[in-house]
């Protein structure tokens, strides 16, 4: 019980690690990859706050870096019913941390969603724990560190293209997702999916 205990205490610190570190925050399971469509929606498979504004900030985030046409959560309101709902993700409990594994996931669910939708892509993603960061001082704010999964698919089919673990930083007073990590984020997964928008200044 002693080593869970210590285990949960540094937690924070290694979730802000996966932020500020040169940790990959996405890898391809399907190597190598061409992009087969444009049509992308980032889905939340949780109904919690913290989901849904990671799901909402990631969405913009690779609108602006990457070209793929990505769904507003709107849009996907409007074409899936009760929308958010539950999707059994791909790890078995999640407090301090999250204990991952990708077998874990309700394929069905998430084929039913692709046919909802109707894209070439499905980026679904679970925020469940939550933990505090720091204290607010004279020198330094307190924040939030939410823990994030998350599995890239393929439509239809549901062939899971790629797989995230990562972590960011939120206003423990506003609550909104700190941009610079989710720009981070959008940034490697275009990249490594091939989709990352040219500059604006060589573009002709």
């Amino acid at each position: 019980m002693k080593t869970r205990r210590r285990r949960s205490c540094l937690m924070p610190a290694i979730g802000l690690a996966l932020i500020l570190s040169g940790c990959a925050t996405f890898h391809l399971t399907q190597e190598p990859f061409q992009p087969k469509g444009k049509k992308l929606a980032v889905i939340s498979g949780l109904t919690n706050a913290s989901s849904l504004d990671v799901a909402q900030a990631l969405g913009e985030e690779l609108g602006k870096t990457s070209r793929f046409h990505v769904l507003s959560q709107r849009q996907i309101v409007q074409a899936v019913p009760d929308y958010p709902q539950l999707v059994k993700g791909p790890y078995k409990s999640a407090y301090f941390e999250i204990d991952v594994d990708f077998t874990k996931t309700d394929m069905a669910r998430v084929k039913e969603l692709q046919q909802h939708l109707a894209v070439d892509y499905v980026y679904m993603l679970w925020a469940p724990a939550t933990v505090s960061h720091g204290s607010s001082t004279w020198f330094s704010k307190k924040y939030l560190v939410t823990q994030i999964v998350a599995q890239l698919f393929e439509s239809p089919g549901g062939k899971e293209i790629g797989r995230s673990q990562y972590a960011v930083r939120v206003d423990d007073e506003t609550h909104h997702v700190f941009s610079d990590d989710m720009r981070r984020v959008a940034l490697e997964l275009a990249e490594k999916t091939h989709t990352m928008k040219e500059p604006t200044s060589s573009r002709k």
